[in-house]
C-alpha cells in the first residue's frame, strides 16, 4: 500500500507544481496580448473613426443638398434638412474634441448688448432650427448667383456693378407698405418684386459671398422712428473708398452726371465726394423731377448700420462655415467679433479708411432680422398674401377630361391639380439655367391659346360610364375646349386668370433671361411682344426699363430716350427712368 500511495503522492506534487506554472503562463498571457491582437484592435478602432467621420460627411453632403433652392419647399422640406445638419454637429462635435480642437465658445462683441433679448437668443442657439433652413437657402442661392451674376470680368468695380445691375433687373421695384408679408432674399427674387430695402439686402447678400462689405446709410432719426425707406442708400466698402448705390433709383449714383461717359452709370460717386460736393447730389436730385432728395449735408451726418441678422452671428453658423467646402461652399457666418487674426464685421466697417463715422456711430440695421422672424412665424393674412402673390407659379392646370355631349349643351370641363410647372421654370431662371427657362417659358405663353391637357385626356359622357381617350386632340377638339374655357363660369375663369397670369410672368421672364444671355436684339423683341399683348400687365415699367436698357447697350440712344419718354409718372421707378433720360440727352448733346 505504502508503495503505491508514495510515488502517487510525488506525482500529484509534481502536477500541482506544473499546473501553477501553467496557470502563471496562461494569465500572462491573457494580460499581455500578442502584437497581432494589438494590431487588430487598433485597426478595428481605426475604421469605427473612419466610418463616423464619413458619416458625420455624408450627414452635411445630404443636409446641403436638400436645402438647395430649386429643392427646399419643392423636393424637400425643411425639417428632416435640419434634422440631419443637427446630427452633423453633433458628430463634428465629437471628432472636434477627440482632435482636441473643441468648438469653443467665442466672446460675444459688445455691440450685442444694444440688440433685443430675442436677437440674443437666436445668436445663443447651439442647435440648428427650422427658421435657418431658408436662411442656408438663401446663402447658397447667393453664392451661385455671385458668380453668375458678376459676368465675365475679373475686376473687382465691374463685379460691384455688374452684381448691383442683376439686382435692380430682376427685382421690380414696389413702395414699401405695398406688401404686408416678410420675404428673405431668394423669395424675393423669385417673386421678382421688392422695395428697396429689399432690393438693398439681397444686393448686400451677394457681395457678402464675394467677401466684399456693405452698409446702410439713412439720415439719422430718433431711435424710435422705425426703418423708414426714405433716402436709404447701400454703401460698399470698396478698397479705399465707399461707393454709393440708390436701390431707389436703382443705379450707383453717378459721379459723372454733368458730362456722362457712358450710356449707363457706370462710375459711381464716393462718400468723400458726395459730401464735399454738394452740387453732385443736387443734379441728382434735379434729374429726378425730385424722387431723389438726399443733401450732402444730411449724407455727411447719415446713420452707419451693419447688415447682418443672428443666424450669420451665431456660433452654429461659425461652426458650419469651417464645414463647407467645395461645389457646397457658401458664406454662412459673419461674426462681430474678431477671431484670431481676422478682423470682424464691426471692425471692417467701424475701422474702413474711408469712413467719415466713429466706432460709435455704427448700429445694426433691424430690417433683415426683423424679416427673418416675420418669415417663420407669418400670420394667416400674410400666408394668404403670399399665396395670392405665387399664384401663377402654380400653372399649368391642366384640363383632365370632358363631361357631356354637344347635342345636349351639357358639356362641362373637369381639371386636374396645379402642376406648379412655372415654379419650375422660375427656380432654373434664378439659379442661371436661363436657355432652360426660355424655352419652358414659350410654352408657359400658349397655356391660354391652347389650353394644355392631361396625357389621358378623355371625352366622358354625361352618365360618367362611357369614357373615350383622346390621345391626339384635334382641331375641332381644340376650338371646343377654347370654347369652353371662355365661359364665365367656375372652375373655368379661375384655371383661365391662373394662365393669363403665367403668361404675362413668362413673357417678361423670357426677356430677361435673353438679357441675361447678351441676346440684345431678342429682348428688344420680345419686349415688344410683352407691349403687344400684355400693355396693362403686372410688368410695365420693368419692360420698358428692361428695353431702354437693350436698346442703349446697343447705341439705339434715341430710341432708348422714346421708350422712357412714355414711362408711367406714378410708377415707382419713374425716379429711376427721369435720371437715365436726362443722362442719355445729354450725350446726345455732347455728340452732336
Amino acid at each position: 500500500m505504502a508503495d503505491v500511495v508514495g510515488p502517487r503522492s510525488r506525482w500529484l506534487r509534481k502536477f500541482r507544481w506544473t499546473a501553477t506554472w501553467l496557470s502563471l503562463g496562461l494569465l500572462c498571457v491573457g494580460c499581455t496580448p500578442p502584437a497581432s491582437t494589438k494590431s487588430s484592435t487598433a485597426k478595428s478602432d481605426a475604421a469605427a473613426e473612419q466610418e463616423a467621420e464619413s458619416r458625420t460627411l455624408r450627414n452635411l453632403q445630404n443636409a446641403i443638398a436638400g436645402l438647395q433652392p430649386d429643392k427646399l419647399g419643392i423636393a424637400s422640406g425643411p425639417e428632416q434638412a435640419i434634422a440631419v445638419l443637427n446630427e452633423w454637429a453633433r458628430g463634428a462635435k465629437r471628432i472636434a474634441d477627440k482632435s482636441g480642437s473643441g468648438w469653443e465658445p467665442t466672446r460675444p462683441h459688445t455691440l450685442l448688448k444694444s440688440l433685443p433679448k430675442e436677437w440674443i437668443e437666436q445668436i445663443s442657439l447651439e442647435q440648428f432650427v427650422e427658421r435657418d433652413a431658408a436662411f442656408l437657402r438663401d446663402c447658397l442661392w447667393a453664392s451661385q448667383a455671385a458668380k453668375f451674376g458678376a459676368g465675365d470680368t475679373e475686376s473687382d468695380l465691374e463685379i460691384v456693378l455688374n452684381l448691383f445691375e442683376y439686382v435692380v433687373r430682376n427685382v421690380d421695384l414696389i413702395p414699401s407698405g405695398r406688401r404686408s408679408v416678410p420675404l428673405g432674399p431668394f423669395d424675393v427674387m423669385v417673386l421678382g418684386r421688392g422695395t428697396a430695402q429689399e432690393r438693398a439686402w439681397v444686393f448686400a447678400e451677394l457681395l457678402r459671398q464675394r467677401s466684399i462689405d456693405s452698409v446702410i446709410l439713412t439720415p439719422r432719426r430718433a431711435p424710435r422712428d422705425g426703418d423708414g425707406e426714405d433716402h436709404l442708400l447701400l454703401g460698399v466698402l470698396f478698397e479705399k473708398d465707399i461707393l454709393l448705390f440708390d436701390p431707389a433709383l436703382g443705379m450707383p449714383l453717378p459721379a459723372d452726371t454733368a458730362a456722362p461717359k457712358s450710356a449707363l452709370p457706370r462710375l459711381p460717386m464716393t462718400l468723400r465726394q458726395a459730401t464735399r460736393d454738394s452740387e453732385l447730389l443736387a443734379a441728382i436730385a434735379s434729374d429726378s423731377g425730385g424722387r431723389f432728395s438726399l443733401t450732402a449735408a444730411m449724407l455727411a451726418a447719415s446713420q452707419v448700420e451693419l447688415i447682418c441678422h443672428s443666424e450669420q452671428l451665431s456660433s452654429r453658423m461659425r461652426h458650419l462655415q469651417q464645414g463647407l467646402a467645395g461645389e457646397q461652399s457658401a458664406v454662412v457666418s459673419d461674426p462681430l467679433e474678431d477671431v484670431a487674426d481676422q478682423p470682424g464685421l464691426w471692425s471692417r466697417v467701424a475701422r474702413h479708411p474711408a469712413a467719415i463715422w466713429s466706432a460709435d456711430d455704427v448700429a445694426i440695421w433691424s430690417f433683415p432680422e426683423t424679416t427673418r422672424e416675420g418669415t417663420a412665424h407669418l400670420t394667416i393674412e400674410q400666408a394668404q398674401e403670399l399665396a395670392k402673390l405665387s399664384k401663377s407659379l402654380a400653372a399649368p392646370q391642366r384640363i383632365k377630361q370632358i363631361k357631356g355631349d354637344e347635342v345636349t349643351q351639357t358639356m362641362e370641363l373637369e381639371f386636374a391639380k396645379p402642376e406648379r410647372a412655372l415654379m419650375k421654370l422660375r427656380m432654373q431662371q434664378i439659379i442661371g439655367h436661363w436657355p432652360d427657362a426660355v424655352q419652358g417659358y414659350l410654352a408657359v405663353q400658349l397655356y391660354d391659346v391652347e389650353p394644355p391637357t392631361v396625357k389621358d385626356f378623355a371625352r366622358v359622357s354625361a352618365n360618367g360610364k362611357e369614357r373615350m381617350p383622346i390621345a391626339i386632340a384635334t382641331t375641332s377638339d381644340k376650338q371646343t375646349l377654347r370654347s369652353l374655357m371662355m365661359q364665365k363660369r367656375q372652375p373655368q375663369e379661375s384655371v383661365r386668370e391662373l394662365h393669363l397670369l403665367a403668361g404675362d410672368d413668362a413673357c417678361y421672364w423670357t426677356a430677361l433671361c435673353q438679357f441675361e444671355q447678351n441676346r440684345l436684339r431678342a429682348v428688344v423683341d420680345q419686349c415688344r411682344e410683352y407691349d403687344k399683348w400684355h400693355s396693362s400687365g403686372g410688368w410695365t415699367s420693368a419692360n420698358q426699363l428692361l428695353m431702354a436698357a437693350a436698346l442703349v447697350q446697343q447705341k439705339k440712344i434715341k430710341e432708348a430716350i422714346r421708350v422712357l419718354k412714355k414711362f408711367d409718372e406714378e410708377a415707382p421707378s419713374f425716379g429711376g427712368s427721369r435720371v437715365l433720360l436726362a443722362r442719355w440727352q445729354r450725350l446726345l448733346e455732347s455728340a452732336e
